[in-house]
């Protein structure tokens, strides 16, 4: 059931979170061909990459009933990304992963993290889920900052075609104690 352990809409310190449709295919279009942006989530991807995104996206919260939201500027309104909780396989199994991607305007001014919280208590105290993973690249200098701003620990390195993945864990134990 969607929603009910996992709100489909929330406000997060000025960012309107919602479930993913297809209202936002243009502005993730063009997220996803900022460099900036997806240096970290395998290059740019052309406007079909932003419907399947937003597809995918649509059918995890059908299956799972939580997801990724995707993200406005309560300010001005305009698209600011997608993050949340989504189910992926890793390294041969099914984890939670803590996910995000930011619009360049809206980094290093603690959107991620407040993000972040409000992803993980949902997932630990709603979901009851014993642990989320956080996924990065020893490149990417501000998701590594969010991870431990979180509480994420350093789990493992995982080789994939292209690169590297920096495996981070935070535990329902970890989460309870902080």
């Amino acid at each position: 059931m969607l929603g009910r352990l996992y709100p489909t809409i929330l406000e997060i310190d000025g960012l309107l979170a919602d479930v993913p449709h297809d209202g936002y295919a243009g502005a993730v279009a063009t997220l996803l061909e900022d460099p900036a942006t997806v240096v970290t989530l395998g290059g740019a991807r052309s406007g079909e990459g932003a419907t399947s995104l937003i597809a995918r996206a649509r059918a995890h919260w059908r299956e799972a009933g939580f997801g990724l939201w995707f993200l406005r500027d309560m300010r001005d309104g305009g698209f600011a990304g997608w993050g949340g909780l989504r189910r992926r396989e890793l390294a041969g199994g099914r984890v939670v992963e803590f996910a995000y991607a930011l619009a360049p305007r809206l980094r290093c001014k603690g959107n991620a993290v407040r993000l972040g919280q409000a992803a993980l208590q949902l997932g630990f105290d709603r979901l009851a889920l014993r642990e989320i993973v956080a996924v990065t690249t020893a490149e990417n200098q501000h998701g590594l900052g969010v991870t431990e701003r979180l509480g994420f620990e350093y789990a493992e390195t995982i080789d994939r075609p292209g690169g590297r993945d920096l495996i981070y864990r935070r535990t329902a134990a970890a989460h309870a104690a902080a």
